[in-house]
């Protein structure tokens, strides 16, 4: 029974989805809201989590830990499933279970980045990302340039927030062909840049700050800096490669499929920015420049 210094959190399944994208403020409002000494999540009632989504869940617990040292965290009811993926992708480490081998090849490990590690996290998602040998065929300067895209978004974090650490988090799913990889920090929001943006230029607003954000040269920047580019051609290329991409930031979300785009707002808010690329694996087309010579580039 909860009291004031023992809480549960009672967990639900978490997709890649809206339904999951309203859950996981919930979840981080719920848990920002205790300050007793033993907190437990309970997955008594969860039979999937898109493992992906164990950077925003470490995202969170970090962060409330770091101000709430004297609560103890523990997870409970978890199935033997779930207990491997997190024993495989490094999420373990918030409970000290122990390791185990990634046998499949599907799982980018959960990591800790604090902002000034940017030459690590490159290394990280060209080794466990582009690097992957069922990743889309790419020519150097794709890869190169969707690297740059992503780094964009770990320096959009370092420039555009308060936040000290990114969390990361990816998982292959063979059934769907998605590679999903998860990128959260808990820092100044897309809405919070973007509405203080616009008033101090004197602008209005008129519709979703993370879809002003998402077009092409927008950037809260200062007028003489470089930007704007890495969210809009991240995705242009998972539009090509007809994958998904989603955004969430404060109470607001954007979401890119097949069948299109959309933005809502959410019932509960979150601290910070979730932004999770899905890969479509299935995908065999060749990327190039349209300045590279296409003979030879794939062998």
């Amino acid at each position: 029974m909860d009291n004031n210094n023992f809480k549960y959190i009672y967990m639900k399944n978490l997709q890649t989805s809206l339904r999951s994208h309203n859950e996981l403020p919930r979840i981080c409002e719920e848990i920002n809201s205790f300050s007793g000494e033993h907190l437990v999540l309970d997955f008594k009632r969860v039979d999937f989590v898109s493992a992906n989504q164990f950077a925003v869940l470490g995202c969170i617990l970090s962060d409330f830990q770091i101000k709430n040292r004297h609560t103890q965290i523990s997870i409970a009811n978890m199935n033997e499933r779930l207990t491997s993926v997190i024993r495989v992708n490094g999420f373990n480490i918030h409970v000290s279970w122990t390791s185990l081998p990634d046998r499949y090849n599907t799982s980018i490990p959960y990591k800790i980045f604090n902002v000034s590690q940017i030459d690590e996290f490159e290394k990280y998602i060209t080794i466990k990302l582009f690097n992957r040998s069922d990743i889309p065929k790419m020519s150097s300067g794709v890869k190169e340039c969707m690297i740059d895209n992503v780094l964009e978004i770990f320096n959009n974090v370092k420039e555009h927030t308060n936040a000290e650490r990114l969390y990361t988090c990816g998982q292959y799913f063979p059934k769907k062909k998605l590679l999903y990889f998860t990128v959260v920090d808990s820092g100044e929001t897309i809405p919070y840049n973007v509405t203080h943006f616009f008033r101090d230029h004197g602008l209005i607003l008129n519709g979703f700050s993370v879809n002003w954000a998402i077009q092409s040269g927008n950037s809260t920047r200062r007028a003489d800096s470089p930007g704007g580019l890495g969210l809009y051609l991240l995705s242009d290329f998972i539009r090509m490669n007809e994958g998904e991409l989603f955004i969430v930031s404060g109470n607001e979300s954007f979401e890119q499929t097949k069948r299109g785009t959309r933005c809502k707002y959410l019932e509960h808010t979150f601290s910070g920015t979730i932004v999770t690329m899905g890969f479509n694996m299935a995908d065999k087309s060749r990327y190039c420049l349209a300045s590279e010579k296409k003979i030879d580039l794939f062998i």
